[in-house]
Formats: C-alpha cells, structure tokens, sequence
C-alpha cells in the first residue's frame, strides 16, 4: 500500500513542480496563482496541494523511524520546527487573508511577517516539511519532503511577474527591501 501511496505523492509533486516550470518559462501558460476560486488551475494546484502533503503524511508514519537519526533529540526539534511552522503560517494567513493566501488575489500587505519575508507561508511550509521528516525519522517523509519543498522555492517566481502587474513600483520597491525567503542582516 506505501507504494501506491509513495508513487501517488511523487505523481502529485512532479506535476505541481512541472506546473511552475511551464508557468516560469511560459507566463502565458499560467498555473500559479489561478485566475479564479473554481479554475481548472485552482482545482489542479490545491488537489494536488492536498495529495502531496497528505502523502507526505502518511508516508512519515508507515515508514517511521526507518533513517539515521534515531536520536532523542529529534522529538523536540521537529516538534518546536512544526509548531513554529504553524504559528508562522497562520499569522501570515491571518494578516494576508485566506482569499489571498489561496493565490486569488488582494491588497498588496507589506506588514505583519510580511514585513521580514516576501513569502512567510513558504519559509513556514518548508519548516513544517523539515520538522515533520526530523520528528518522523522516515527516509520516505524526508524524500517526499524535499521534493515538496521544491514548489516552494519555485511559486515566488511565478507569483512576482503577477504581483508586478498588480501593484507595479510598490511591489518593486517592497521586493527590494524585503527578502525573498529569508536573510540575515
């Protein structure tokens, strides 16, 4: 059954990933952000949003503790990594909106953890993807992990050419003081 569960995840990943490839070098091809709430493109991205996480998910427990790191400390390190992921992304969630956090659209919001990141429900999610493998131990939930964290780093480079046509010189100059991900100053 992990197989099945495993090959339905890394499917569901390809194609997410693939979608933002396309959308990068084909901007009129555009997956990510959708046009609507209802679009082929919102169905397809949050669908396979949703196999891709709950694989992950499931992989992580039916391959518990198959890595490396059977040590203590990872039971408190990827739980403090999951539960700051979650306050991370519903603070950003709350300050954005959960329209907006969908990718249809809004105001552009230059305050709250959008103030240090461009992108606090990526650097979230990626957090969450790390705790989750650390906590698991699961070379599966590592594997799919780091696969799924590739759509992360990918969808800001979907979203800025959208974001430049919505909010021209303000996105520029926001984009300009406020990193992509993170940085340290």
């Amino acid at each position: 059954m992990s197989n099945y569960i495993l090959i339905a995840t890394l499917l569901a990943q390809a194609l997410l990933s693939g979608s933002l490839v396309v959308t990068i070098l084909v901007p009129r091809l555009r997956v990510w952000p959708p046009p609507r709430k209802g679009s082929w493109q919102y169905v397809f991205t949050w669908g396979l949003t949703f196999v891709s996480f709950g694989g992950i998910l499931v992989l992580g427990i039916l391959d518990w503790n198959s890595f490396i790191l059977d040590h203590w400390l990872r039971f408190p390190t990827g739980i403090a990594l999951i539960a700051l992921s979650l306050f991370l992304v519903l603070w950003a969630i709350r300050t954005l909106g959960t329209y907006a956090s969908q990718g249809l659209g809004g105001e552009l919001i230059l305050t709250g953890p959008y103030r240090w990141t461009r992108n606090p429900q990526y650097v979230a999610d990626i957090l969450m993807l790390v705790g989750f493998a650390l906590l698991s131990n699961s070379v599966l939930a590592l594997i799919t992990g780091s696969l799924g964290a590739t759509w992360f780093f990918l969808a800001p480079f979907t979203e800025e050419p959208w974001l430049r046509d919505q909010f021209g010189e303000e996105y520029d100059q926001y984009a300009k003081h406020v990193p992509r991900f993170v940085s340290i100053r």
